[in-house]
This record gives structure tokens, sequence and C-alpha cells, in this order.
């Protein structure tokens, strides 16, 4: 028998019921204990999403990094914004207290103090912390405020010129230093370009101030070249006192004075995390629920006017282990009317619906004239 294909509006309700059945009981976390990793999203419209996600605590001991099929969705739930209370009266509503190992987040306040106030040991996520150090060292340092005001000139001048081939990546001003990396790495190349006469004249001029950078850019690549390598080791191994002894081995080479300063920084986040570790391999990264919210965000892309919808449940269906099987019986067990609940309660009115509510009051006002 042929059904023909299904429509995009069957897809969606396939996802967001693939989505809800991903979601458990508070009975299913009291076997063992949990790692939680938790993060907010930036503004969809007026709204922004609390995510928390739970992952086993002996899965984060196995010396990997975690996957989709690791994680469980704690909470999927949105609001104008997320103060340190809110979230953690959310934890306490899905899980038991005492089944919580440690919170991994950035180093947001409200996610931190909500920790706090439940006794929970809070880990700052890596990439977070790394940015911290990065900033501690270039931020306000003449060398780089010159090289970065050069690029932006660059930028400017050179874009839609005959040699806008040369032109520097875009330095994003959200978390500009999580992101240094590009341009120091293309600073690199183009040095390496004009030392073997691989520019022309045009080039030459445009790119004559580095020259003067020539130190500061191949010492400060190095610097953020190792930096990442620790980054990558800590997020596959995690951090324990082996982890940590590598990572101190990587950059006990390098010796200049921003090196120094990076060192001792790095020796301070890895006292903090030994105390929490106490002995064991934790998990210091929430690279999965960055991955989350990317996929997301790639997903409404074409459609931010709509603000956050019911299609976030998308992000819970990315979770878990799924086969034919289970995937048969979310779509055989979930039915619609769970999801339109879900929705009522996690959701609210999404942007789209705040606009049509205000159309309809300015027709009743210009109908009424």
């Amino acid at each position: 028998m042929n059904l023909g294909s299904p429509s995009h509006a069957t897809v969606l309700v396939w996802v967001k019921k693939q989505g809800i059945s991903q979601f458990r009981s508070l009975d299913y976390y009291g076997n063992e204990k949990w790692v939680l990793i938790a993060d907010e999203s930036i503004q969809f419209g007026n709204k922004k999403i609390l995510l928390i996600l739970a992952v086993p605590e002996q899965r984060c001991n196995q010396g990997k990094a975690l996957s989709y099929q690791d994680i469980t969705p704690l909470v999927l739930k949105v609001s104008d914004s997320w103060k340190s209370d809110d979230i953690s009266t959310q934890i306490k509503e899905h899980i038991d207290i005492n089944q919580i190992a440690y919170c991994i987040s950035d180093t947001g306040s409200n996610l931190a103090c909500a920790f706090k106030s439940l006794n929970c040991t809070h880990v700052t996520d890596i990439n977070h912390k790394f940015s911290l150090m990065i900033k501690s060292v270039f931020e306000g340092n003449e060398c780089f405020e010159q090289y970065t005001k050069a690029l932006s000139l660059l930028r400017a001048q050179k874009s839609m010129s005959k040699i806008a081939c040369i032109v520097p990546p875009n330095q994003r001003i959200m978390c500009r230093f999580m992101n240094l990396y590009p341009l120091f790495e293309w600073g690199v190349k183009m040095i390496h370009l004009s030392d073997k006469d691989q520019l022309n004249e045009d080039e030459k001029t445009a790119l004559s101030f580095l020259e003067s950078s020539r130190a500061f850019i191949f010492d400060s690549f190095l610097l953020l070249n190792i930096l990442r390598d620790i980054q990558t080791l800590l997020k596959v191994k995690g951090f324990n006192s082996a982890s940590k002894k590598e990572a101190l081995s990587i950059i006990a080479p390098v010796k200049s004075s921003n090196a120094l300063k990076i060192k001792k920084k790095l020796n301070e986040y890895f006292e903090a995390l030994t105390c929490k570790a106490k002995g064991e391999t934790i998990c210091c990264s929430s690279d999965i629920i960055e991955s989350c919210f990317g996929k997301y965000k790639e997903i409404v892309n074409g459609n931010k006017s709509v603000g956050i919808s019911d299609l976030s449940l998308c992000i819970a269906a990315m979770t878990g282990i799924s086969d034919i099987e289970t995937t048969r019986q979310a779509m055989e067990k979930i039915k619609v009317r769970q999801v339109k609940e879900w929705k009522a309660k996690n959701i609210s009115k999404t942007l789209f619906a705040e606009k049509l509510e205000l159309n309809k009051k300015i027709e009743r006002i210009c109908s009424y004239k």
C-alpha cells in the first residue's frame, strides 16, 4: 500500500514526539550519580532557552569526549530571563539534588549562584576559563591593540579592492577572546608569504605593518596553539592528575612573559579542579551543550521572527540512544496532545503569537473607528 511521502508538518510532529520521549521521570535519575551541564541560549526574539543536560558520572570517567548518545535532557524551558532562583527551582523539580555529582557551565553568575544555592560543586567550562586567561594577557596590551586596530583598518580599506584576498578574517565582537586564533594564524601566513616573496607590491604595502609586530604575532600564535592543544587534551581525557601533568608539560617549554602569566592562571585553574575532582576524573567541557544550541540555531535561522516555538524539542530529539525500536515506540506512545501540553508548560507564547495578538488589537481599534 503506497501512502505517499509524509508532509513537512508530519515530519515536524515526529521530531517533537521523539523529543518528548527523551525526557525522563524523577525515578530514572535515582539509580546513580549525574553530572549536569547547563547553559542558556542567546536571546531569540524576547525569550531565552534554559537547557540542562544530564550525563551519568561514570560516563565522564571513560577518557573520551561526550556525544549526543551520552546525554539526557533534564530541563528545556523558555523564559524572558533566567535568574538563579528560577534555575535552581527547575533543577529541584527534575532531579534529586543528592544525585548530582557536579555541574558544568560557563562563568555566568546566574548559573554559578544557582549551583551554589543547591550546594552543588560547580566546574567552570574550559573554553570560557581559557578565554578569561587570554583576556587577562591581551586586554590592554599595547601590541595587541595596535595589531587588532591595524587589522580593522585593513578590512575597512581593502575589503572591496583588488587585493581583497589578503583581508584578515572578521573578529567576533561577542566573546572576542575566545576567537583570537584565526587572527594570529592569518598574521603568520601573511608573514610567511612576504618572506617567500609571494606578494605583489600593493599587497606588500598593505601588509607592511606586520613586520613591526612579527615577534608578537609569532609568540602569540605559539601560545594560542599550546592552549588549543591543552583544551583538546582535557576535553577528550577529562581532568585528572595524569592529564594535568601532561597539560603542564605542553606549556612548560614556553618562557615568554605572556606564557608565564598564562601558566600562573592555568595552575590556579588546575588547583581548583583538583579540589573538585577528589582523585577522580571529571569532565570540564560544556562543548556538547554548545553543539546542541548550534544545531538548533541552524534549524531556526531562516525564520527567527517566529521566536522560540515547540520546535526547540528538536534539541531533545538529538539526545540519547535512538534505534528503530525506540523511535517506533516514541511515535506510537507519544500523543500530539502531550506535545501541546509540553508547549503550554515550557514555551508559553511565541513571538509570532504575540505579534498576531497585537495585530488583532490594531484591527479592532481600526474597525471601531
